[in-house]
C-alpha cells in the first residue's frame, strides 16, 4: 500500500473537498482518500500495482480540479519530481 499526499488547486469550500474525495475513492485500486480544503491537500492510499499516481492525477482533473504540485510521500519530503 501507497500513501502518497497531492497539493491541490481550484477548491471553493469543503463540498469541493467532499466531491475530490469522493471521486479519488471511486478509482479502482484506491483504499482511501482524505481531502483537507484548509490545507489544499489530498492524502491517498492506494495500491501501486492497480493505480498510478498519473491516473490520480486523472480522476482530480476529470472533478474539476488539478494538483499544484508534484505527489510527495506520506513524510511530505519532495518525491524528487519537483527539484524542491
Amino acid at each position: 500500500m501507497q500513501i502518497g499526499m497531492l497539493k491541490l488547486a481550484g477548491m471553493k469550500n469543503e463540498l469541493c473537498a467532499g466531491k475530490l474525495a469522493q471521486a479519488l475513492k471511486a478509482v479502482n485500486g484506491v483504499s482511501d482518500a482524505n481531502v483537507s480544503f484548509g490545507d489544499s491537500k489530498a492524502t491517498v492510499s492506494y495500491n501501486e500495482d492497480l493505480v498510478s499516481t498519473q491516473r490520480l492525477q486523472v480522476a482530480i482533473e476529470d472533478a474539476g480540479y488539478s494538483i499544484a504540485k508534484p505527489v510527495h510521500g506520506e513524510d511530505g519530503n519532495c518525491c524528487g519530481g519537483c527539484g524542491g
